[in-house]
Formats: structure tokens, C-alpha cells, sequence
């Protein structure tokens, strides 16, 4: 809606409003009531004040409108900033006019007041109209919008079982017919209602299950609804003396208790079991869409916040469904029944306390966004303690051996402390809440029994009828004390549902979504013109212009200084990144048009730090593969080296190598992960410095084993090892991301060029200058985001060198 049809209405209304409460206030042809009422007024028989809320109204309306029409531009946001405070104005009218309509019903009946009666009814409905157009006046409209931001942009200028299975199969295809939706509502702030909706929608397939629990739900419900009733019957009995009626009342009062029992106890185990499936559903569907990502989500979340919204915010949105939602549903169906029983034993009365309920549903909307705001807050800071603590506890060898536990431990307690002082808003903010809430049922309370003690006293009501709406009233103020305290859990569930929603929503920029899958692959690698650079850092380009080619059986050494982009090249082989010129091409076509699983049955890696997981050797050497013989893995590990250490363990194949392999060695490490490899039997090896742990003795018999196998296989060796590079077939020389030159050893001493320096280096001492050093004197990030580092050492004057890599 357009700013100038907001304003229209407003200034219409206005002159509306005024027309109505002046028409009905006079009684349709009476003017002269303005001045009887201004020199007579009596609060108990005047309706002057409510005409006089009419000013109010029109005050407010009328001072908006000019506000936004004079500056169209900031007007709209100063309105919206004070829409709780006009809303607390209207509401404070609302309760005002029904407290009128109760003295005026003290006179005579309403059937002989219409004008008041309708004058009453207006004043409520106009204030609720009055909200409405503030609201819409407090929105900025899309003309004035992208106008603001042409302008700005001119200016500115710059840019278990099988149903178990099946459970966890189907968790993501409910999401994927909401994408569009979702990606609409990608860029703006979803709000707490939409957030429960979607999550709603992961319970589809528990829908009979919570049917059932509402249904046992509601059982209880009525029943707890219908006792105090009951009790009240009782009393009555005893009082009469009447013992038929008094064992009848008992006898169904003990049956309402005994089925309302039975009732939550069954309520609370279906809830229990929709909480478990809820969690299975929502974990399995998030770790799915993880494992789905990119590199580059990998890249730029660190572990311990992946970690955190894998395990303590999927627990919290559980909890949100199966114990909050649970409480508030019963809080509300109980409310709603003793709201309706109340107005049956008195309107009147039931009018008194819903003159309070708004202002408490105020008061927790106004807290409910300020404690979700708080409680993600609280949860990024969890997250990034945990992310030190996972840090620290992986990496404890290296923070021992640098003595840095006392700092670690500062740093993670830094952020446990910044926790705590939200803890500490939340705490206030809590207690806050619930004090308002509590004197808010307190002042009703007192507020009922004052006005019912005078309906008794003036005979339009009995003391029993009193008494049985008090405690009606009692089991009220339980039931919005139920729903007060749950509503923080709400907030906090919906806040921790939106982080998880973010991952899940997260669309991978470099799906792996190839499909070719053919039947040979004879291993011919090609680099086309490759220029490419990480995400994070897209302005450094590690790769400049690379071009070259790796041939079926025969080995080819890639050698340069640190950082000169040898990782890179194997991370795009991989096809962890894209490029952002030029392809690398297996048998004549880009590597991201492979099936993902193909690509990576005909590549294998081998890294100079490999990754075991804590599990036995045997299943780190079948990672990834299915139904594999036991012969197929002693044999890869007999051609790894590793077979005879291996069955030294004390369980031989099924020993658990511990976390990260940290029960065996370096060498028995890359020894397990040549095994993983080569049981795989793949196209192309990839051989990233993978001898650099093992002894003369074992890398010579490793060296003899992918000697035998090199024939039938694509090899690229990234070794610092003369012994390794001297007798690869081709040997590519690298240097600040572009190739300086290629041939075999032997060409390549002959041209004495940057490898011969570096072999010279290396094997003769020789000083080279630091001229040739420079480019490895600056260390940068490699693939996979490994930075080597290397002290340089002084001979001469000429200042520091750094040791080749090869």
C-alpha cells in the first residue's frame, strides 16, 4: 500500500471516527448533552470521556500522518519505533470503556442504554482501527524504497529397522518443495511464527502420532476442566446436607481425576516418542545437507560452530516441539475451558479479567523479541567456545609442547565469561518478566474478588457462584503462568531453529551434481590455462596461466617453493574448487561433470597429513568401499608397507587406531592411508609428499610397491625428497603460481635453472643468492589450507634464505 493511500485513509478515518463517536455521544440530535455532561459530569453516568478518547485518536492519527507526509523518507521509521507504545495507549482505552460499561450497567440494564452500548462498542473497535493504520503508516512503501536506494546507489557508487531407514531418507524432501519459498524469504528476518510453521512441517510424518497426543491432550484438558465444577457441587452438597448428591459429585470427580491420568500419562509418552523421532529426522537432515556442502562452507565456518548447531541446537529445537508446545497446548486448551465456564457463572466477572489480558500478551511480545534476540546471541557465543575447546583438544600434543595451556584456557573462559553476561541479561530479563506477569495476576485477582464481593453484597450474584469463579480464576492465573514460562523456551527454541534453518537453507555455490560416468578411463590429466583463487581470498590469485599435462603411467613430480600453488593444483584435480579460468580435464572432459562418487574412485589422494577416524585399521582402509574381502585389505596394506605392523597390534585389523590415528605413528599413519588408497585400485594417484613420515627403509619398500603399480596408473608426486623427484618420468616446475619449466631431471640440471638451484641447495649446500629464494621467502596458504613454514638460516651477509620445498 502506497504511502499516499495510507494517509488518505488515515485523515478519512479521522473525519469518520469523529462523525460516528459525535453522533452517538449526542444520541443522534442532541448537541446540548456537550455542555450539560461539561458542567454536570459524573463518571458513573457520563459518557463524555470516551467522546473525549476521540481526541486522543485523532491526535495521534492526524500528528502520524502530518509526520510522514512532511518527511516521507524518516517519518515512516519514527512511526514504527513507536507502534508498542500506541498499542499499550489503545489498549489502556480498550479497558477503559469496558470498565465504563461495567458502571453503567450498575444503573440499569444495557438493553435500556443502546447509545452508550454502541458508543462503548466503537471506542474498542476504533482504537484496534487506530493501531492497524499506525502500523501500515510505520511501514516505508517500495516506491520510497527503491528510490532511497537509486539515489543512494548514484551516490555512493560502489557495489536401526526399516522404518528407521526410511525416516531418515525422507527427512530433506518435505524442505525441497518449500525452496522457492525459502529463497524468497532468504534475505529478510523470518519471523517467530514462520519459523514454528516450518518447523511444524518436519512433523508431518508424525501426524498421527500428534493427533494422538492431542488427543489425549485434550481429554485431560476437559477433564481438569470440569473438577473445580465439580468441587464446587461438592461443597454445595455438604453445605445442604444433601449425602446422595455429595457421593455423586465424589464418585465423578474421582473418575474425571482417574481418566485425566491416564490421559497425560499417555499424552507424555507420545510426546516423548514425536520428540525422538523429530531429533533422528532433524539431525540426519542437517548432517546430510553438511556432507552436501562445498569446500567453501567448510572453508569459512570453523568445526566447533558446525559441531554446536549439529548437537546443542537440533537438542533445544526438539525440545521446542515435544515439552513447550506440549505445555502450551494444554495451557491453552485448559484456559480456553475455564475462560468459557467463567462466562457462564459471570459475564461480568469474566469481563474484569479480560480487561487484563492484553496487557500481559503485551508485555510478552515485547520480551519474547527481546530474550530471542538474546538467546541467539547466547548461542554464537556457545558456539564459539566450543570452536576453541574443539581447537584445543585436537591439537593438545601441540599447545603442550608450546606450554600455551594457561592462555588457551583464558581464551576459552573470555568467551564463557562474554556468555555469562548474557546469561546475566537474560536472567533480568527473565525475572522482569515474571514479576510483571505475576503482579498482572495478582491485580486480577484482587480486582475480581473486590468487584465480586460487591455483586455479592448487592444481590446480583451468590456467594457459591463466587466462589466456584475464584478458583476457575486460580486454575487462569496457572495456565498464564504455564504459558509465561514456556514462552522463553519458545523464544529460545525459535532462535535456535533459525540458526539450524540457515545451514539447512545454505545452497552449495560448487554442488558436485555431475553425472558422466564412463565405463574406461584411461588417466590422461590435463590443466588448460588455470587461473584460480580460494573464495576466502578471491583477490589472490595463487594460480596464474598453469598449463600442463599428466599421462597415463608414467609419474609426475610437481616441485616449487611453498605456497607456489602445488596443493591448489591437486585441490582442483579433486574437484574441491572451480577455476575461475580455464578447466582441468580427465580424458578430455572437466573433472565437475563426473559423478562425484565416479570422479573419486579414479583419483585417490593421499595427503601429506592424513586423516584416520576412530575406528579399526581395517575400516580406515575400506573408507568409502562396501563388501570388500579381507584379502583385498591385506593385500593393500602388504603393497603400503603396513601389513607387518599391523598385525603386531593387539588386535591386528581390528584395532581402533584411536582419534585422528593418534594410537599409531606418523609413518603407520600414511603407511594405513597408501593402503586406503591403493586398495581402490584408482586411475589417477595423487601422492601429496605421502612418503615424508616414513624411514629410508620403509619409503624405499613403499617406493618399490607403487613402482610395480605405476604402469596402469596416472601418478602426481608432491615430494621434498630428491630421491622421490629424480626418477619421476616429467617434472613441473612451480613458482608464485605459474610454471617456470618442465622436463626430467636431467634436462632439467642441464638448463640450470630454478630446480637446479633448488637441487644444488638441497643436495651440495651450494649458496644459491636470495635472489632465487625471494618468492618462497612469503608463505601463503596451499590446498586443503595447509601453510608450511620453514626458519631461514644466515650464512652470509646477503640475509635470510629460505629452504627449498619441493
Amino acid at each position: 500500500m502506497g504511502t499516499k493511500v495510507v494517509l488518505c485513509c488515515s485523515v478519512l478515518y479521522v473525519l469518520l471516527d469523529s462523525i460516528i463517536t459525535t453522533v452517538l455521544y449526542t444520541h443522534g440530535s442532541q448537541p446540548a448533552i456537550f455542555l450539560d455532561d461539561a458542567l454536570n459530569f459524573n463518571i458513573l453516568q457520563s459518557v463524555l470521556d470516551l467522546w473525549g478518547t476521540l481526541l486522543l485518536r485523532a491526535s495521534l492519527l492526524l500528528g502520524a500522518s502530518i509526520g510522514v507526509s512532511w518527511n516521507k523518507e524518516d517519518g515512516p521509521p519514527r512511526v514504527a519505533k513507536l507502534t508498542t507504545f500506541i498499542v499499550f495507549l489503545c489498549m489502556i482505552v480498550i479497558t477503559y470503556a469496558l470498565a465504563k460499561l461495567l458502571m453503567l450497567t450498575e444503573l440499569e440494564p444495557l438493553s435500556h442504554q443502546p447509545w452508550f452500548l454502541s458508543l462503548i462498542g466503537w471506542t474498542c473497535a476504533s482504537s484496534l482501527c487506530v493501531t492497524l493504520l499506525w502500523r501500515q503508516l510505520g511501514k516505508k512503501s517500495s516506491s520510497v524504497s527503491s528510490l532511497s536506494i537509486h539515489s543512494s546507489s548514484r551516490s555512493g557508487g560502489g557495489g536401526g529397522s526399516e522404518d528407521t531407514e526410511k525416516l531418515m531418507e525422507t527427512a530433506g524432501e518435505e524442505d525441497e518443495k518449500e525452496e522457492e519459498g525459502q529463497e524468497k524469504g532468504k534475505d529478510t528476518k523470518s519471523s517467530s511464527g514462520a519459523t514454528l510453521g516450518r518447523l511444524l512441517g518436519y512433523c508431518k510424518k508424525d501426524t498421527g502420532l500428534l493427533s494422538a497426543a492431542v488427543f489425549f491432550l485434550i481429554i485431560s484438558a476437559v477433564c481438569e476442566v470440569f473438577i473445580p465444577s465439580y468441587y464446587g457441587k461438592a461443597i454445595d452438597s455438604i453445605v445442604s446436607q444433601d449425602k446422595s448428591d455429595f457421593s455423586k459429585h465424589v464418585i465423578t470427580l474421582t473418575a474425571l481425576a482417574s481418566v485425566s491420568s491416564l490421559a497425560i500419562g499417555m499424552r507424555g509418552g507420545v510426546f516423548t516418542l514425536t520428540l525422538a523421532r523429530l531429533n533422528l529426522r532433524l539431525r540426519s537432515h542437517l548432517f546430510r545437507t553438511l556432507m552436501g556442502q562445498d569446500i567453501r562452507f567448510f572453508d569459512e565456518n570453523h568445526t566447533g560452530d558446525i559441531i554446536s548447531r549439529l548437537s546443542a541446537d537440533t537438542t533445544q529445537v526438539s525440545d521446542l516441539v515435544s515439552l513447550n508446545i506440549n505445555i502450551f497446548l494444554r495451557s491453552s486448551i485448559k484456559g480456553t475451558g475455564f475462560l468459557i465456564f467463567m462466562f457462564e457463572r459471570s459475564w461480568k466477572l469474566t469481563m474484569v479479567a479480560v480487561m487484563g489480558f492484553p496487557f500481559i500478551a503485551l508485555v510478552s511480545k515485547v520480551y519474547g523479541e527481546y530474550y530471542k534476540k538474546l538467546a541467539k546471541e547466547v548461542q554464537t557465543t556457545l558456539a564459539e567456545a566450543n570452536k576453541i575447546a574443539e581447537e584445543t583438544i585436537s591439537a593438545m600434543r601441540t599447545v603442550r609442547s608450546f606450554a600455551n595451556e594457561t592462555e588457551e584456557t583464558d581464551s576459552y573462559c573470555s568467551k564463557l565469561s562474554a556468555m555469562f553476561q548474557l546469561n546475566k541479561k537474560q536472567a533480568l530479563a527473565y525475572a522482569c518478566y515474571m514479576w510483571s506477569s505475576c503482579i498482572s495476576e495478582l491485580a486480577l485477582e484482587v480486582s475480581i474478588l473486590f468487584y465480586g464481593g460487591h455483586l455479592v453484597m448487592t444481590g446480583q450474584t451468590s456467594s457459591g457462584t463466587l466462589i466456584a469463579f475464584f478458583i476457575y480464576m486460580l486454575e487462569l492465573g496457572e495456565c498464564l503462568e504455564n504459558i509465561a514460562s514456556v514462552y522463553t523456551g519458545l523464544m529460545q527454541g525459535v532462535g535456535a531453529a533459525e540458526k539450524v534453518f540457515e545451514y539447512l537453507d545454505r545452497k552449495p555455490e560448487h554442488p558436485a551434481d555431475g553425472t558422466e560416468a564412463p565405463d574406461a578411463c584411461t588417466g590422461l590429466v590435463e590443466f588448460k590455462d588455470i587461473t584460480f583463487a580460494y573464495p576466502t581470498r578471491p583477490e589472490t590469485d595463487i594460480l596464474q596461466g598453469v598449463s600442463f599435462a599428466l599421462l597415463p603411467g608414467e609419474v609426475t613430480a610437481l616441485v616449487g617453493p611453498s605456497g607456489s600453488g602445488k596443493s591448489s593444483c591437486v585441490s582442483l584435480l579433486e574437484n574441491f574448487y572451480l577455476p575461475q579460468q580455464g578447466q582441468v580435464l580427465l580424458d578430455g572432459k572437466p573433472v565437475n561433470t563426473f559423478q562425484h562418487t565416479y570422479l573419486h574412485s579414479k583419483v585417490a589422494l593421499v595427503s601429506q597429513e592424513p586423516v584416520l577416524f576412530a575406528r579399526t585399521v581395517k575400516e580406515n582402509i575400506t573408507y568409502g568401499l562396501t563388501g570388500v574381502p579381507m584379502e583385498a585389505v591385506v593385500q593393500a596394506a602388504i603393497k603400503a608397507n603396513a601389513h607387518d605392523f599391523i598385525t603386531a597390534l593387539p588386535k591386528g585389523y581390528d584395532t581402533s587406531v584411536g582419534e585422528k590415528g593418534t594410537q599409531l605413528s606418523g609413518g603407520q599413519k600414511q603407511r594405513v592411508a597408501i593402503a586406503r588408497a591403493l586398495i581402490r585400485n584408482p586411475t589417477v594417484l595423487i601422492l601429496d609428499e605421502a612418503t615424508s613420515a616414513l624411514d629410508a627403509e620403509s619409503e624405499h619398500m613403499v617406493q618399490q610397491a607403487l613402482n610395480n603399480i605405476m604402469q596402469d596408473h596416472t601418478v602426481l608426486v608432491i615430494a621434498h625428497r630428491l630421491s622421490t623427484v629424480e626418477k619421476a618420468d616429467n617434472i613441473i616446475v612451480i613458482d608464485r603460481g605459474r610454471v617456470v619449466e618442465q622436463g626430467s631431471h636431467s634436462h632439467l640440471m642441464a638448463s640450470s635453472g630454478l630446480y637446479s638451484k633448488l637441487v644444488q641447495r638441497q643436495v651440495l649446500g651450494i649458496e644459491t643468492g636470495a635472489e632465487v629464494f625471494n618468492s618462497s621467502e612469503s608463505s601463503w596458504k596451499g590446498g586443503g589450507g595447509r601453510t608450511r613454514r620453514r626458519q631461514s638460516s644466515s650464512s652470509s651477509a646477503s640475509g635470510a634464505e629460505c629452504t627449498p620445498c619441493y
